[in-house]
């Protein structure tokens, strides 16, 4: 009732800023701005004095014309100064932990996190949460379970502790908000993926009261039905005897004891016997909706999750990333949210106009349908820093804008000309999926030295490999006008199919998010790689081309 209550009082007044988001985002600004004035970047730019501007049009002025933009690579020096112990260099107080977060390299990046943006992402969190429950009211008074990752990545050179941002936020939960959540932090530990979706479905189909399931990405939730459907007698047995049986080593310790449910075991038995599914309202009957990012290349796998949950609505996790949190979603089964103007200071490039701090505008100035690259300025020590995601306006919320993420900035790829994106070919994938019936839940665009892009699939998916190879050209000329016009001009050929080795693809998807040594909560596999002939990687079992 008490969380309730605040969430409540937190969404109200996060809409009552979305009437002069302007003013709400110079609230940030200098609230920021005087936090690190003693750092060498606020003794640099002058913030303290910055800081003091009583005009809100001559303070953002001052600010942009003082502070460059910078993306990582530009900045990379001074959070490495900062993760080497001299955190004076950007942050207003000693990181209390680094977020652990891949880079393009395939190395880690660590940014980091101090109290005072610990502070701002927990009054953001209330925030989202009240959009949750207004949007879905059923949920008050049920139970919501993140999946998150492991923040057991050791320590800094500075003895400072680092890892996934979403575990340790987790982990030091305030009370009232931990009595919504019904798993322990340690089985996000396990270093077995199908283990963790395992372990996390048996302990919350105990549970009568499970309202929500939320993840950042919706592969997490597919896993965690297939890990159940996958291991039926396990679930079984674990149930009727109120345990937890796990095959794989934890970095915490941790033991789970249940209450021995045997009607409950005998039900999914007696069901998964007879039709070959366990049914929704026997795993989890209070489940109203499903939280995760439905937006970028994400949105391929919306149409599995609702086939294989059913009823649940779909409510979007928040814009957010190791470096902070940009929108609040409100509406359910609709992508994008609301501009978290109350949280950092957000600035937008357009994503075609000259670079710049010129060209930066306000979350005030933006337009319906146009798509800027989001400039972040944040109390973890980022100053006007590029975060190289591309978003869209799709409306505006009193006079806030409704942002959807797009895909990074740098996602485009070519062989010839042809300028193709990830959500090109997500948009093919997704067409010809329904047009033929058939699920391709893992796949990769290649490009190739020999002016072709191939498809790497997995082999396990029954198909007619030419038909699929065919219908694929299709739709990826209907989607990408650059493809269409290269392939045209006879400037690319024809798109070839590559049928891996079973279970090949996925494991190979699953190590873009760093090293497989620490369990992630973000399975975001690629559906478009930059790096040529990527398909000589794999052990191919069938070839087609279109």
């Amino acid at each position: 009732m008490i969380a309730s209550l605040l969430f409540r009082l937190s969404y109200r007044r996060f809409l009552k800023a979305c009437r002069t988001p302007l003013a709400a985002q110079t609230r940030c600004l200098r609230r920021v701005l005087r936090q690190a004035a003693a750092t060498d970047a606020g003794c640099a730019h002058d913030f303290g004095r910055l800081a003091r501007l009583k005009d809100d049009a001559q303070l953002i002025a001052a600010y942009q014309g003082r502070v460059p933009i910078r993306p990582y690579h530009d900045m990379g020096a001074d959070l490495e100064a900062v993760y080497a112990g001299n955190w004076r260099t950007l942050c207003p107080s000693r990181p209390i932990y680094f977020a652990m977060t891949a880079g393009s390299t395939g190395r880690f990046k660590y940014l980091p996190v101090t109290r005072e943006l610990r502070s701002d992402l927990g009054a953001a969190s209330l925030i989202y949460y009240g959009a949750l429950e207004a949007a879905c009211p059923a949920l008050r008074g049920l139970k919501a379970q993140f999946l998150v990752g492991s923040a057991e990545g050791g320590v800094s050179p500075d003895g400072i502790p680092q890892g996934f941002a979403s575990g340790f936020n987790y982990k030091n939960l305030p009370r009232f908000l931990r009595a919504k959540f019904l798993l322990p932090y340690w089985i996000f530990t396990l270093d077995d993926v199908d283990d963790r979706a395992y372990a996390a479905g048996r302990i919350l189909a105990e549970h009568d009261d499970v309202g929500a399931l939320c993840a950042i990405s919706p592969v997490n939730l597919l896993n965690l039905k297939t890990a159940l459907e996958e291991n039926v007698d396990r679930l079984c047995a674990d149930l009727r005897a109120g345990t937890l049986t796990v095959h794989s080593h934890a970095a915490v310790t941790g033991l789970y004891r249940g209450r021995p449910q045997p009607l409950r075991a005998q039900a999914l038995e007696d069901a998964w016997r007879q039709g070959g599914t366990l049914p929704l309202a026997l795993l989890f009957p209070a489940l109203r909706t499903l939280v995760c990012w439905h937006s970028g290349n994400m949105r391929y796998y919306l149409d599995e999750l609702t086939d294989r949950f059913g009823g649940p609505d779909l409510f979007e996790f928040p814009l957010s990333a190791s470096e902070g949190l940009f929108a609040i979603p409100f509406r359910k089964n609709v992508a994008g949210g609301i501009a978290a103007v109350t949280t950092h200071f957000l600035e937008f490039l357009p994503e075609n106009a000259p670079g710049g701090a010129s060209a930066a505008l306000c979350a005030d100035a933006l337009q319906v349908g146009a798509q800027y690259r989001l400039v972040v300025t944040t109390s973890g020590g980022l100053y006007r820093y590029d975060m190289e995601d591309v978003v869209r306006v799709t409306g505006f919320h009193e006079r806030a804008p409704i942002l959807a993420f797009v895909s990074r900035a740098n996602g485009q790829v070519s062989v010839a000309n042809e300028r193709l994106t990830e959500s090109d070919v997500t948009d093919a994938m997704a067409a010809v999926t329904r047009r033929l019936g058939i699920r391709v839940r893992e796949f990769l665009f290649v490009p190739c030295s020999d002016r072709r892009y191939r498809v790497v699939v997995d082999g396990r998916v029954p198909m007619n490999l030419p038909a699929f190879a065919a219908e694929l050209e299709r739709q990826l000329r209907a989607a990408a006008t650059g493809y269409d016009f290269e392939r045209e001009d006879a400037l690319l050929e024809p798109l070839e199919v590559v049928c891996t080795q079973p279970n090949e693809l996925r494991a190979y998807l699953n190590q873009g998010g760093g090293p497989a040594a620490l369990p992630n909560a973000q399975i975001k596999p690629a559906h478009l790689t930059r790096e040529f002939d990527a398909h000589a990687r794999f052990a191919v079992m069938d070839t087609h081309a279109a």
